[in-house]
């Protein structure tokens, strides 16, 4: 039996001669094209295997579709990197992981940046993404090295285009997600969309995520922010508003009481704002938890856990 890297390396040399022959027959057409359909080689695999990424010893990334019962701890050990290295290239915690979604996986330690309009450069992206440790030419030359850039490019403003993937070593983003806003929960009573209202007894939208907890659940920010509001709001009953630095806010409401005063700075799973309740338009103690963008817009809480 072959150890793993000289299989790999056998393999290789079997694709590199499959395009040696296809090259010679076809004029024309990529030689990789036509190695991926010859008869010496089996087609390759829609996404690479996890051995790959931990054998090859460059940078390869992929998209991976989750199945079930894989969680981010064990898609990182799979593919040789770690946890940290997969949110910040998702912008994603990966609180909740959906069967059949994706995630982009790579095999460095570090952020995979992806270039997302035409005319960023190396010194902008290095600098963006610098940290108080580092030296900016230094760093310069870890990017160019790992990602096979040109070595003009430390003296020039290498210029990327929309789409380029960027790997930056040792990079990782301190990701401003949402939270759950208790510090556990059983399940939703009542899910955002349209629903028969116990009370109104009649179909409307419901803006939110209804939370049966026991009276008295402490409450804390599903981000960090400013309040905007803490007291009594119609059919919300004791509600606290916080907004966030992006404009966006959380709203938490049905409170038995409201811990907080308009002004204050919350800090995200630590600050308690009130605790769970059954005030205003309520059949039962539970936390209302609504989530609304900067517009004003309402939107589902429960798909933007562990994301911006």
């Amino acid at each position: 039996m072959l150890p793993g890297r000289l299989k790999l390396a056998a393999a290789l040399g079997i694709l590199l001669a499959a395009a040696a022959v296809s090259a010679a027959l076809a004029p024309g057409i990529s030689p990789f094209y036509y190695a991926r359909f010859s008869v010496l080689t089996p087609p390759g695999p829609s996404e690479p295997p996890p051995e790959a990424f931990r054998l090859i010893p460059r940078l390869i990334h992929a998209r991976h579709k989750i199945a079930k019962g894989e969680n981010v701890r064990s898609l990182a050990a799979s593919y040789g990197t770690d946890i940290r290295s997969l949110q910040s290239t998702n912008s994603n915690e990966f609180i909740f992981m959906s069967r059949g979604g994706y995630i982009r996986v790579h095999n460095g330690k570090g952020l995979l940046y992806e270039v997302t309009a035409n005319g960023e450069t190396l010194n902008g992206v290095a600098r963006r993404y610098l940290g108080k440790a580092r030296d900016l030419r230094a760093f310069k030359a870890e990017i160019i090295d790992d990602n096979g850039l040109p070595p003009s490019a430390l003296l020039l403003n290498y210029t990327f285009k929309k789409g380029d993937r960027v790997y930056l070593p040792a990079v990782y983003v301190d990701l401003d997600t949402y939270r759950m806003p208790l510090r556990s929960f059983g399940r939703i009573s009542s899910r955002f969309g349209s629903r028969y209202h116990p009370i109104l007894k009649r179909r409307i939208f419901h803006n939110g995520a209804d939370i049966p907890m026991p009276l008295g659940t402490p409450v804390y920010p599903s981000r960090s922010g400013t309040v905007t509001y803490s007291g009594w709001k119609g059919g919300y009953g004791n509600v606290v508003e916080v907004r966030h630095k992006d404009g966006s806010m959380c709203r938490y409401g049905h409170l038995s009481q409201t811990s907080v005063k308009v002004g204050e700075t919350v800090q995200k799973s630590r600050t308690m704002l009130g605790k769970v309740g059954s005030t205003g338009m309520s059949t039962g103690p539970h936390l209302h938890f609504e989530i609304l963008t900067p517009s004003g817009k309402s939107v589902n809480p429960m798909a933007k856990i562990g994301k911006k």
